[in-house]
Formats: C-alpha cells, sequence, structure tokens
C-alpha cells in the first residue's frame, strides 16, 4: 500500500507581501480559525505535519496580486524550491479575448497548468458570456486547464460547461470542491450530465465550506464515484481552508478510510492528480 499523496488543491498564503484583498480586507470570511488559517506556512512544514509522503502539490491561486498573479507564480517558484509542484493562475476567464490573450502571456511560467477564475453563485453568469468560450478555445489550443468553481446545481451554467466540455475536447475542465453540493438532488443530476464528458474531471475536497453531514458527504463521494469512475477523481485538502473543522493529517486519513480498495487509494490520492497536473 503506497502511503505517497499528491495534493492538488493547495493554497499557500504570503500575507506580508501579498494582497490578498478578500482574506484581509474590510470583508474577511467568517470562518472558524481564520487566524490559524491565515498562519504562515512553509512547504517543509506542511509535508512534516503528515504522516503521508506529500510527494508533490498543485498550487491555487489565492489572490496575492490578481493585477499581476505573474507576482505569485514568482514568489512560489522560491517558496516551494525543494518540492514538485504545478501552479493554477488567474485570468478572467469572460474578460475580452485579447485581454485575457495578452495576460495569459504574462503568465508565461514553466510551472503554469491552468487559469481558475471562481464563478459562484451569481457570478456563475460569467461563464454564459461569449468571451468565455473564446478564452476557452484559447486555454484549448495552449494546452492549459480549467479550473471550474462553480455550483454544479446551477443548472444553466453545468449545461453550458458540458457544452463547452464537448465542442471543446481537446480543453481539460477540472471541477473544484465537488462542484459546491448543498441541493443533493440537483447537484446529483449536474454531476450526471458533467461526467458523460471525458475531459472534465473533479476534485473531492472543500467540505469545510459546505453545510453537509458526515453521511451526506459519504454519499457524495459515492455518487461521484459511480460517475466519474477512480480515473477522474482525486482527493484535494484546500489547505489551509480544511483548517476551518480539521487538520491536515486527519482530512488525509478521512480521505483514506472512505475508500474500499489500495487501488481507489492510490489513484484518487496520486495516480490521477500525476496524470492531469504532470506534478
Amino acid at each position: 500500500m503506497s502511503l505517497k499523496i499528491i495534493d492538488p488543491h493547495v493554497h499557500f498564503l504570503n500575507l506580508a507581501e501579498g494582497q490578498y484583498s478578500w482574506l484581509q480586507g474590510a470583508n474577511p470570511p467568517a470562518w472558524p480559525n481564520l487566524d490559524k488559517i491565515k498562519q504562515p506556512v512553509s512547504a517543509e512544514q506542511l509535508v512534516k505535519s503528515t504522516d503521508f509522503e506529500l510527494a508533490g502539490l498543485v498550487h491555487i491561486e489565492a489572490g496575492f496580486d490578481n493585477t499581476s498573479p505573474i507576482n505569485e507564480l514568482n514568489w512560489l517558484s522560491s517558496h516551494l524550491k525543494n518540492l514538485p509542484f504545478k501552479a493554477i493562475s488567474y485570468n478572467q476567464i469572460d474578460s475580452p479575448a485579447d485581454q485575457f490573450t495578452h495576460c495569459l502571456k504574462a503568465l508565461a511560467h514553466s510551472n503554469l497548468c491552468g487559469i481558475r477564475d471562481i464563478t459562484e453563485g451569481s457570478d456563475a453568469k460569467r461563464l454564459l458570456d461569449a468571451n468565455s468560450f473564446k478564452n476557452l478555445i484559447t486555454l484549448s489550443n495552449t494546452q492549459l486547464h480549467f479550473e471550474a468553481q462553480f455550483d454544479i446545481e446551477n443548472s444553466e451554467i453545468t449545461k453550458q460547461v458540458a457544452y463547452y466540455a464537448k465542442q471543446l475536447p481537446q480543453l481539460q475542465i477540472i471541477i473544484n470542491h465537488a462542484g459546491l453540493p448543498s441541493n443533493l438532488n440537483t447537484w446529483q443530476q449536474g454531476v450526471e450530465l458533467l461526467a458523460q464528458h471525458d475531459n472534465i474531471a473533479i476534485k473531492f475536497s472543500g467540505f469545510e465550506l459546505l453545510k453537509l453531514t458526515c453521511e451526506q458527504q459519504a454519499a457524495c463521494f459515492n455518487f461521484i464515484f459511480n460517475h466519474f469512475g477512480q480515473q477522474r477523481i482525486m482527493f484535494a485538502s484546500n489547505f489551509p481552508v480544511c483548517q476551518i473543522n480539521t487538520s491536515y493529517n486527519n482530512l488525509w486519513h478521512n480521505y483514506k478510510a472512505i475508500c474500499s480498495s489500495n487501488k481507489i487509494w492510490h489513484n484518487l490520492s496520486y495516480t490521477n492528480a500525476k496524470h492531469y497536473y504532470q506534478v
């Protein structure tokens, strides 16, 4: 049995140098343990915090500097110099195509593998914009992922993402945080639709932000597993936000506990992330 993991959804924070207006502005999130979440943690400290072998990670943009997101990538190069990593940066998905391409060129970096622009709640309508499709074409042509963070139970948006996946079969779309399940019946319908497209994968993560019981979370996992299979699901931590309700180490042990075989565990905790992100 392998205890080696690759974590495909981690945020490192540098509050001394970065902006992080969402976290240290006038309206920070009302999360439990916010002070703990904001504490600076090095890659070495994260490695030592778990009895699994953290063999690599994917850093997801955290708002270091959304006006010049290359600054976050450059900081990561020094912060993560001793740990294999890839990075997802920020670019506004519905910006005019010329602007999107210009910003993408400014993000040239050896560790860049994709773009995330959070489109939760009312922001989801931006995925309906014609510019979004043009910019997804650009991502497809440049072999960069689109990290999609939206509510799967928003059926209009889910149908649109499925349409993009069908029209752009070379574009890799990765759903963040299990599609943020809340209304499980509607969420299940969305999962069924998205799972039909082989170029869509999904991360099982982010449940510290969701109001679901342990039983409901287990039901979500089983439903995702039955539709996406063990090749298109990745366990991920969302560190440091996971510390809202558990430690980094406990989270990974919880993931391991829901796997019915060592093969499933190895695929969801290591192999799939290595495949999708080439860490």
